[in-house]
């Protein structure tokens, strides 16, 4: 036993003298430790990112027409059998704001015309009772086919007798059609101007408190 422990003794101190002088002489080059192991680099390929921006679906509206409309130029019709007086081929109705009354009559001759109140400006006429005399008119008659004029009437003849006129609604246009193509007989009223009556061959008035116009 003491042998063995002697000779182990021996082979490890020879070992030891070996490495001391192989390191001693600087001469040999030296051991290199690795004591980790390299981390191989695994860059995974480039994802495109959920985040990225997708083709934009924002609803832009549909394209905008730039054209107006198209609005109609036909005013509202009023119907003739909700202003017809008890006397055949009579219609009456009054403006909104009760300031005239008025009447169309489609006989022989058309006649369209109203009382109210007139305007400073109408010209004076000839009384009806006074002749020669001359007068503040009472009303505006036009006669299909001629031109229309302001009158003084002994009679007031575009009165509703038999009870109140209608109001004709401002923007509805009362037609009565007459027996041939020229002596049909349209009015209106407008808020603004007044009241207006036609014939077919461009002849009318427009009346109002303040202002007037004949043709």
């Amino acid at each position: 036993m003491t042998r063995v422990g002697c000779a182990a003794i021996a082979v490890v101190g020879a070992c030891l003298l070996t490495a001391c002088g192989s390191s001693g002489g600087g001469d040999g080059p030296m051991a290199t430790v690795i004591t980790d192991r390299p981390t191989p680099i695994t860059t995974a390929p480039s994802v495109p990112s959920a985040t990225s921006a997708a083709p934009s679906t924002t609803a832009t509206g549909a394209p905008t027409s730039t054209t107006a409309a198209p609005s109609s130029s036909a005013a509202a019709q009023a119907d003739p059998q909700d202003y017809a007086g008890k006397a055949p081929g009579w219609y009456y109705f009054s403006s909104p704001s009760g300031k005239f009354e008025c009447g169309i009559a489609v006989l022989e001759s058309s006649i369209a015309g109203c009382h109210g109140s007139l305007p400073e400006s109408a010209p004076e006429v000839l009384g009806s009772g006074a002749s020669g005399t001359a007068v503040k008119p009472n009303s505006v008659q036009l006669i299909a086919g001629s031109p229309a004029k302001f009158e003084s009437l002994g009679d007031p003849k575009f009165h509703r007798f038999d009870g109140p006129a209608a109001a004709l609604p401002y923007g509805e246009v009362l037609t009565v059609a007459g027996s041939g193509s020229t002596n049909g007989l349209r009015c209106a009223v407008d808020e603004q101007t007044g009241v207006t009556c036609t014939d077919q061959v461009g002849h009318g008035f427009t009346v109002s408190d303040e202002d007037f116009d004949l043709r």
